[in-house]
């Protein structure tokens, strides 16, 4: 019995090198696709940025400049001011480069001195731009 077990052999070793090598290189190609997959989804979202320039009251609307400083074209969604939505659904395509004027339809015109303001700009893929600055009472 004891020669038996003795004869007995397992892997050989040049088997199990190769063996380890295969599961490394199938590790590394898993965490490889892993991480491009990750990178290819948020590369797009690095290249956009947009930013206010400006804003401003004029008698009972709300005007904000908004520049597209990113490496692509974005779409401006929504507009908010003092963190109630003023603009939803602009779908506003703004090429790289180029600025535009959002106006609210109508605003608090009851200002008789300067008022801090929070504004906040969000494009449809989630890109955003904030300012906070007084506004001047009309």
């Amino acid at each position: 019995m004891k020669s038996l077990r003795r004869n007995k052999k397992g892997v050989s070793d040049v088997i199990a090198v190769l063996l380890m090598i295969a599961i490394a290189v199938a590790a590394s190609l898993i965490a490889y696709a892993w991480v491009m997959g990750y990178l290819g989804g948020t590369t797009n979202k690095v290249g956009n940025a947009i930013q206010i320039q400006s804003f401003a009251k004029t008698g009972t609307t709300m005007s904000v400049w908004v520049q597209n400083v990113g490496a692509g074209d974005v779409k401006v969604d929504s507009l908010y001011v003092n963190g109630i939505q003023e603009l939803t659904g602009q779908s506003l395509t703004l090429p790289k480069g180029n600025t535009t004027v959002l106006q609210t339809p109508s605003f608090d015109t009851t200002w008789s001195s300067p008022n801090t303001v929070d504004i906040r700009v969000v494009c449809t893929d989630g890109t955003p731009a904030e300012a906070t600055g007084t506004v001047p009472g009309s």
